[in-house]
């Protein structure tokens, strides 16, 4: 019978036969048609809106900015972490610097998306064996993809074709134990995913081994888990320690380290006004995105075995994710959602219907299941499509409408600095983005770029500061909208003079001759 809240049982007279039947046809099942072209069309329009856009009507997330700094920065001098602060994976960087984060970035946001598409696919339609609502759950991740990575979170993009490369292989042991192979290339894929994007890879790690875990202590499989934890971390380490190897014959394992797990380390609580501002932001668009209702579904709506051992770790780890989120303490921007979207995408897939068997599939058989995508959106009252417009919209706000001058400023700066600098002279931009240093292509004496990211440790802060009164650039421009520290005032009014000029929002200050 089945009980709300509980996985649904299969009487014990019936459960050996029954379970050998359906092992038998799920391996001699063939897999749903893929939706190629749907997969295409979707992956072209999304790498064309969320890269292509921001990078020409100068949209980037300030986080993006500084990546894609950094990868520019890296062909003049430096090393990744030590020199240029950072919280994502090295091969993302490596990335960064192969394309210096310009349009040839777009074709590896776009295999990623044609990848990520494929295996998120063939993940559902292994789990469920429903391949038309595999197809709505492709279609969801677009939607979604399209609005939260606009302009920012492309290192959980690029890690989205690894993870779901890694579940693909999970769903098919979940679907038929015995099929128990492809334990080391889920460790390796895996790799692959954590040094694009650690965080996100992390949790989806956490939410993927507990499931397991529970699935073989629930069919008594432990030497077999045993195994696959084994062939997993071999797989893992194959990939972690050559790439880790970097860092450590560089010296910038230290930082490194420092930089990835800087949103763990900045959670404080700055004041109560910050973190309500977060929790009502983040809050409503993990509302409007349906994370709510569908961690509710997750942890008690009934399912069966091999999905309810996704659906409650998912559950469980996307509420750690969002606590994680609320507590930041960088400037607010819907891509910092992408920290859970892996996450997210596993309970959606586990949230599909799946085919029922026994005497529930005999009362049920002639009643349609309700479709993912009617679920998802009549379900969430139709909030994720407005969610999504809302993504879009905002960004074109605050650059054309509400804040249009510090944008027409900063090129109008670029220029000025170009005049007062020669290319081998620093500057510094105490501003809320760095788009500064790319436009007048000159380096920031510090790794921190911004005195509003990664300044929520003291370490940090000490570290701009230090890097301010050492290496002083001959050039500090100043937004009048970003409150300027006691200590950095002083280092102003010391060791600097003000420059004449007429703008508006901003002031440029020269080293004292």
């Amino acid at each position: 019978m089945s009980v709300y809240g509980r996985v649904e049982e299969v009487h014990q007279e019936n459960r050996e036969p029954l379970e050998y039947q359906i092992e038998q046809e799920s391996h001699h099942r063939e897999s749903s048609r893929l939706p190629l072209v749907k997969i295409l069309l979707w992956s072209t329009l999304v790498t064309g809106i969320t890269l292509g856009v921001p990078l020409l009507l100068d949209l980037m997330s300030a986080q993006e900015v500084q990546d894609f700094y950094t990868g520019w920065a890296l062909h003049q001098t430096g090393k990744i972490y030590s020199d240029y602060y950072g919280s994502q994976g090295l091969l993302y960087y490596l990335l960064t610097y192969v394309t210096q984060g310009g349009f040839f970035f777009a074709i590896f946001e776009w295999l990623a998306l044609v990848a990520g598409g494929f295996f998120l696919f063939k993940s559902a339609d292994t789990l469920t064996e429903q391949g038309d609502q595999a197809g709505q759950v492709v279609t969801i991740f677009y939607m979604l993809v399209t609005g939260l990575a606009f302009g920012g979170g492309y290192a959980t993009l690029l890690a989205l074709p690894f993870l779901f490369a890694a579940f693909s292989l999970v769903a098919a042991y979940l679907s038929n134990p015995s099929h128990d192979k492809g334990f080391v290339r889920i460790g390796l894929t895996l790799a692959g995913g954590f040094f694009f994007a650690p965080l996100s890879s992390l949790l989806f790690i956490a939410v993927v081994s507990l499931g397991l875990l529970v699935f073989n202590l629930g069919h008594r499989r432990f030497a077999h888990g045993f195994y696959q934890f084994l062939a997993v971390a071999l797989g893992f380490s194959l990939v972690f320690y050559p790439t880790a190897y970097y860092s450590v014959a560089t010296g910038s394992f230290e930082d490194a380290i420092s930089g990835i797990l800087y949103p763990i380390h900045s959670i404080r609580l700055a004041s109560v006004s910050a973190l309500l501002e977060n929790v009502l932001f983040y809050g409503l668009l993990a509302l409007g995105m349906g994370v709510l209702v569908f961690v509710f579904l997750g942890l008690f709506q009934s399912k069966s075995s091999k999905l309810y051992v996704i659906s409650v770790p998912a559950s469980l780890f996307l509420i750690l994710g969002l606590v994680v989120i609320f507590f930041t303490q960088d400037p607010l921007h819907a891509s910092r959602l992408m920290l859970i979207f892996p996450v997210f995408l596993l309970l959606l897939v586990s949230n599909i219907k799946g085919r029922q068997s026994g005497r529930s599939a005999r009362r049920r058989r002639r009643e349609e299941p309700v479709s993912l995508w009617h679920r998802y959106t009549k379900g969430n009252l139709y909030l994720p499509i407005l969610t999504l417009l809302y993504l879009l919209a905002v960004p074109f706000l605050m650059r054309f409408v509400l804040y249009p001058v510090p944008y027409q400023e900063r090129d109008r700066l670029a220029d000025l600095v170009k005049e007062e600098t020669s290319t081998e002279d620093a500057i510094y931009a105490w501003d809320d983005t760095a788009t500064l240093y790319r436009k007048s292509e000159r380096l920031s004496p510090s790794a921190i770029l911004s005195p509003l990211h990664y300044t929520a440790t003291e370490e940090n802060r000490n570290k701009l500061l230090n890097d301010l009164k050492e290496k002083q650039p001959k050039v500090i421009v100043v937004n009048d909208k970003v409150a300027v520290w006691s200590e950095v005032e002083t280092i102003l009014k010391e060791n600097y003079q003000p420059v004449k000029t007429d703008y508006s929002e901003f002031k440029v200050y020269k080293i004292k001759q």
